[in-house]
């Protein structure tokens, strides 16, 4: 060959490398996930350990995921306002957070909805995510990947007595947070609900002004409660769910090979999130082990306790898809619930 035609062959593909480079930048995507908890928690090590390095593998390293949690960019409130203003991409926040957005994900803070966590991730994964999904779309404008576990469900944690059955809850004053749901069902039980902010809620237990919270063994245990509270019930009656999420604008506008990153990714965190979930549970219950003392109730006490619920569900009769409430119940069999709120006419 001579050199000058080696010379024009060379340059030639120093433009094509130079152009499909170009190419190849001008694909690079980067989206930016904001979540106010912590990495150290369940989800948050989801992010790190599963969600992350598999969009990056997945899309050959063409998406950039840029991860902010503990609130660095937004609480949860605050990341569902930026997801909507397109400031950030991508998040995650918790169905008792999502009601002031759409009803969709209110359905899920209804008390003793499933009997427990294997049903839930049962019915969740069977067809009830993508139900949600469908109907957040429509409603809210997201694009929903999966709607996990986060946290465990609630309990009944107090500084006072050992607490078996709704009627010892007489006069004890718990604190609720802003959701009628959550207001409703605690007074139903016989406490006086009590809505305090979170920040002040370890001074509030500590000098008396709330004896009592309804929260999960996973933040009893990250904000220290047990140093400040000696006695959980495991009512475990409110599930504890959240969407993880983008913009159905931005995920429309991604291009093909993007979508089918993300979704590979969605799959994962359908299949992952409870495994992570239940480690963090396991590791909050450990942490209070020997620092409180700990109620189960019997078969006959809980009955008690699902009854008492019924007063939340008429309270926010509206907020609920009632046909959808009862195909979950009935697929568990819970006729007996079913029935109580029909009387009620919950149902």
């Amino acid at each position: 060959m001579k050199f000058g035609k080696m010379k024009a062959t060379l340059l030639g593909g120093a433009l094509a490398a130079l152009t499909a480079g170009a190419a190849i930048a001008e694909a690079e995507i980067k989206l930016v996930f904001g979540v106010a908890g912590q990495p150290t928690w369940g989800f948050g090590k989801l992010l790190t350990e599963v969600i992350e390095p598999n969009l990056e593998k997945y899309s050959d390293g063409r998406i950039d995921l840029e991860v902010h949690q503990r609130g660095a960019l937004c609480s949860e409130a605050a990341c569902m306002e930026q997801l909507g203003l397109g400031q950030i991409d991508m998040t995650t926040v918790s169905a008792g957070n999502m009601g002031a957005f759409g009803k969709t994900f209110d359905i899920l803070n209804l008390p003793y909805l499933f009997k427990g966590q294997q049903e839930a991730e049962t019915i969740m994964r069977g067809w009830l995510s993508d139900e949600l999904a469908k109907q957040a779309a429509g409603e809210m404008g997201i694009h929903v990947l999966a709607t996990v576990s986060s946290g465990g469900f609630r309990n009944v944690v107090n500084t006072e007595r050992e607490v078996r059955v709704p009627s010892d809850l007489k006069g004890l004053k718990i604190r609720v947070t802003k959701s009628p749901t959550e207001f409703n069902l605690v007074q139903g039980w016989g406490a006086v609900p009590i809505p305090y902010a979170w920040a002040s809620l370890y001074e509030g237990l500590q000098s008396g002004v709330v004896q009592g919270m309804y929260l999960q063994d996973v933040f009893v245990s990250a904000a220290k409660f047990y140093e400040v509270t000696k006695f959980v019930t495991r009512v475990e009656s409110s599930y504890s769910g959240r969407p993880v999420m983008m913009s159905k604008q931005r995920y429309d506008a991604l291009p093909d090979w993007a979508k089918e990153a993300v979704d590979k990714v969605a799959a994962d965190i359908a299949r992952e999130a409870l495994n992570y979930d239940l480690a963090w549970q396991k590791d909050a219950i450990a942490a209070m082990q020997d620092k409180v003392s700990v109620y189960v109730p019997t078969e006959a006490e809980l009955a008690e306790w699902s009854k008492g619920a019924v007063e939340a569900w008429v309270a926010v009769k509206g907020t609920y898809d009632p046909a959808l409430a009862r195909r979950i119940l009935e697929e568990q069999g819970l006729s007996e619930l079913i029935g109580l709120l029909e009387e009620a006419g919950a149902l």
